[in-house]
């Protein structure tokens, strides 16, 4: 994927070309900068922010973002995934990703990442929501699910937290959700959010 430079704070970010800059709203904080991009099935929306390095996740400690999540998600809410790591440049980097279900507007990928930086940590922010025809990905797996046996007719198996068993709260990850699937459907959001934490975390 192609990359383009974007300054943040004093520091140069690599994004995905395919990003294109969005006119700043009234509202916008001030060293806020947004960008948008659109495939067949998604369309979304990337925020970058520097943010003090007091209000970041805490680099390192996965077992911390994971308990925060699940103690704030909504109804509608479900956690896809916590990583922490370090980019190819060695910064360290902390992110998460957490769906959001609408029952007219589809499914929405909400990232969060954050890269230490000196001074300061690069907060970004990316929603990525289905557009066109909802829930291909979807019912597509789970009838694949279902003839290999990993679901029963009931559909057991098919939901679950992806790091608490026992968690029941919200709308849980299911498994077309899992990053194995990525590949069948590179136009859909979670596929266009994962790949640009990848890029974020590979050129960063």
């Amino acid at each position: 994927m192609d990359m383009q430079m974007v300054t943040v704070g004093d520091v140069d970010v690599a994004i995905p070309q395919a990003f294109s800059r969005l006119n700043r709203m009234p509202d916008d904080p001030p060293e806020m900068t947004a960008y948008a991009t659109q495939t067949e099935q998604s369309t979304c929306m990337m925020f970058l922010q520097p943010v003090p390095s007091d209000q970041a996740m805490p680099f390192g400690n996965e077992q911390a973002v994971k308990d925060g999540i699940h103690q704030s998600l909504g109804d509608d809410q479900g956690l896809i995934e916590v990583v922490s790591g370090t980019t190819r440049a060695r910064r360290n980097v902390m992110r998460s990703i957490v769906k959001t279900v609408s029952q007219t507007e589809g499914v929405q990928y909400g990232l969060t990442l954050h890269l230490d930086c000196s001074g300061f940590v690069l907060q970004v922010q990316g929603f990525a929501n289905e557009a066109g025809a909802t829930g291909i990905r979807e019912a597509q797996v789970y009838e694949f699910a279902r003839r290999h046996g990993w679901i029963d007719d009931q559909g057991q198996g098919w939901s679950r937290d992806p790091y608490d068993a026992n968690y029941r709260h919200g709308i849980l990850m299911n498994l077309s959700e899992d990053s194995r699937f990525d590949d069948s459907f590179l136009d859909h959001p979670l596929s266009v959010i994962r790949q640009l934490t990848l890029m974020l975390v590979r050129y960063n």
